[in-house]
């Protein structure tokens, strides 16, 4: 058996591994693309952009998709996203339209599901590093120097 099938096949059997890829096998690509196009989707609703460039244009999510460590939140998220939207009579998480799927990211943050919050979490901060890192999102910024070390204490309160 070659490695990388023995890995894989271990990557099955492990909690965090990702079982998700290999309860069709048939339908590899087509999972693995709902699942690239659900996380496009999901950028898009985090960052939309709003005079910068959003998410996708900047290919936040492929970015996200190649950290082997997140698969298990990826499929959590998609997995909890496409449940959430078949209970609002869509098809899937990319069947809602913009402000039904920010209201199903909402209902996800509000969820008692205790497996959903920590991969949504997860898959937002990496979401979000990977968005301002993007020298087109850095240079929109004036400021470019390090943090404060008391962070910027005009900015401590949330907008009225």
């Amino acid at each position: 058996m070659r490695r990388r099938h023995f890995l894989a096949l271990l990557g099955l059997f492990s909690l965090g591994g990702p079982l998700w890829r290999f309860l069709k096998p048939g339908h590899a690509a087509a999972s693995e693309e709902h699942v690239t196009r659900s996380l496009a989707a999901l950028a898009d609703v985090m960052f939309p952009g709003e005079g910068l460039p959003k998410a996708t244009e900047l290919a936040i999510h492929r970015r996200v998709l190649e950290m082997p460590e997140l698969e298990p939140a990826i499929a959590t998220g998609t997995a909890w996203l496409d449940k959430h939207a078949a209970r609002q009579g869509a098809e899937n998480f990319l069947g809602l339209d913009e402000a039904q799927k920010l209201a199903a990211l909402d209902a996800a943050f509000a969820s008692q599901d205790a497996a959903i919050q920590p991969a949504i979490l997860a898959l937002r901060f990496h979401l979000g590093t990977a968005y301002y890192a993007a020298p087109a999102i850095k240079s929109a910024f004036a400021y470019s120097g390090p943090p404060q070390p008391q962070g910027f204490l005009d900015f401590q309160e949330p907008p009225a």
